[in-house]
């Protein structure tokens, strides 16, 4: 295999077909019908690489509606990313035979049964069909699939996730710069009765009927029964029921204007809306408040965690690029 140096002095001094001979005859003859996305050191990452793994984003970017040169916009980051996740790839499985690294043949065979079983229900001829009709050997493809996702996950988790510790006083630095992220607004649980205007005769028999019902209220009847018997809304089980909501749950203004006057226990009158008339009921109240350190402590662990991650990963691909060959097309 050739090293950086030896990589840089041919690049330099020699024509780009030069280069690629250097490299590997078959890695050249593989690309001579597909393209060349980026070289690092002596690995080819091609065209169809960067595809294979931009993918599945692409199709969620059409998922998602996205159109026009939004959608163009899109594709393109797509294809940054996926390219910097392969160069990331390539450097750690340098790093990993550079170091003499090894891990055990069964990890691999654990990893190779795991998708057997979870990709095609168990049938390795199943496997053995897609991966021929891929145009790969079943060893090519164990090599792409299983071995080199499992040295990067492994290699990374040494580098970056071990011997994290998260002390007590980091904890209660990140809790008093950011109490606000722990504050719950004032909630309360509704529940609702939905006369639909579209479902009676007119809008008056709408009327009519909602401040019947409120009558029934006033006079003691149980909500939920209502509910259940007259609502057309969506909630309409159990009891007309909306769960826990604040100012900032999506509850359209109207009810929201109300929603928030009333105490634990109290119910609105009919609040009419374009497509109906709705009544409220408070059955519980959660004032705002901060959460305790001793509630969130768990919660500001795995947030620190993952900083410290983010921040050792950087810093350790930064590294590893630092002292090796990358060249983007």
């Amino acid at each position: 295999m050739m090293r950086y140096n030896e990589m840089r002095k041919l690049f330099y001094c020699a024509p780009f077909a030069a280069l690629l001979v250097g490299i590997s005859t078959q890695a050249v003859a593989e690309t001579a019908v597909d393209g060349i996305a980026a070289i690092v050191n002596d690995r080819l990452i091609t065209v169809s690489d960067v595809r294979e793994v931009g993918i599945p984003a692409i199709e969620n970017a059409y998922r998602l509606n996205y159109t026009g040169e939004e959608l163009d916009r899109k594709k393109q980051q797509i294809w940054v990313d996926a390219i910097n996740t392969l160069v990331e790839r390539a450097l750690i499985l340098q790093e990993f035979t550079d170091k003499g690294y090894k891990l055990p043949e069964y990890v691999f065979d654990t990893r190779m049964h795991e998708i057997i079983e979870e990709q095609f229900g168990g049938d390795k001829n199943a496997l053995i069909r897609t991966v021929q009709a891929r145009g790969m050997t079943l060893e090519q493809w164990k090599q792409k699939n299983v071995r080199e996702p499992v040295i990067v996950q492994a290699l990374r988790h040494k580098e970056v996730s071990s011997d994290i510790v998260i002390s007590p006083s980091a904890v209660e630095q990140y809790y008093n710069q950011n109490k606000g992220k722990f504050t719950l607004p004032y909630q309360v649980r509704l529940r609702m009765i939905v006369v639909r205007k579209d479902l009676l005769s007119n809008n008056a028999e709408a009327r009519d009927l909602a401040n019947n019902l409120w009558q029934k209220l006033e006079t003691g009847a149980d909500f939920a029964a209502l509910a259940n018997i007259y609502s057309s809304g969506n909630q309409k089980n159990p009891g007309g029921d909306w769960g826990w909501v604040d100012k900032e749950s999506g509850l359209r203004k109207e009810l929201a204007d109300v929603a928030f006057t009333l105490t634990a226990g109290q119910h609105s009158k009919a609040i009419e809306t374009e497509n109906g008339f709705y009544i409220i009921q408070v059955d519980e109240v959660r004032p705002q408040r901060t959460r305790t350190m001793t509630e969130v402590r768990g919660e500001v662990e795995k947030n620190l965690a993952q900083e410290m991650r983010r921040e050792r990963e950087q810093k350790w691909i930064e590294r590893l690029k630092q002292k090796a060959y990358i060249r983007y097309f």
